[in-house]
């Protein structure tokens, strides 16, 4: 009979180690902000076929009940990121809020979300609506149109002024040519053509003939 209590003694221990191993493995529960467009602006996602998930453009800074930031992050270095969600890991139990700023994206939620985080590890998932600010979106086209207009303008003007000072440098080099070389002949030919005439010697007044 010993034998047999000590037997299911054992057991129930072996049972109770093994009952306990998975809250153990948890180190911490998980608060997670899932962002998606909304698009009717209703405030509620009408499934990822209808509103896709937001992957960015979306940062998250996370307090604890004292309103101190214990974490923060960004949706586009969330590695979830791809199902619109951005998670934080590893929080003792408690009351947590996500305050989520976005700057090209008007909410369409409360941009203050809070929920009770548990240890178990099973994440808390809140979720942030926002629609497209289409306005932001064409002025920051508008600037970047603007920007290449005018470093296309610059390009044109300094090809302009380097074709502009290359001509004058031929230029120059032309005048100076001339100056130097094409002239000495033509000044050394007028002044052999005003010695004389012909292979003769000039006549002067003194060899002019007398007749008697």
């Amino acid at each position: 009979m010993r034998q047999w209590r000590v037997r299911l003694i054992i057991i129930a221990l072996v049972c109770m180690e093994l009952g306990a191993l998975p809250v153990l493995a948890q180190t911490g529960g998980q608060f997670c902000v899932r962002a998606f467009e909304d698009r009717d602006g209703n405030g509620e996602w009408a499934g990822a076929g209808v509103e896709p998930l937001l992957t960015s453009d979306v940062a998250v800074n996370l307090l604890n009940a004292d309103g101190v930031v214990v974490d923060s992050g960004l949706m586009e270095n969330s590695p979830t990121a791809a199902q619109g969600t951005l998670c934080f890991r590893f929080l003792p139990a408690g009351q947590y809020t996500a305050i989520i700023t976005s700057g090209a994206l008007t909410p369409t939620t409360p941009m203050s979300i809070s929920a009770a985080v548990s240890e178990t590890g099973e994440p808390v998932v809140v979720m942030f609506g926002a629609q497209i600010d289409t306005a932001a979106v064409g002025t920051a086209a508008e600037t970047a149109d603007a920007v290449g207009s005018e470093d296309q303008i610059l390009r044109l003007a300094l090809s302009a002024g380097g074709a502009l000072m290359t001509m004058l440098g031929m230029a120059g080099i032309g005048v100076l040519v001339y100056a130097l070389y094409l002239r000495r002949p033509r000044a050394n030919l007028s002044m052999v053509t005003t010695t004389g005439t012909g292979s003769l010697p000039p006549v002067t007044p003194d060899d002019t003939p007398t007749h008697t």
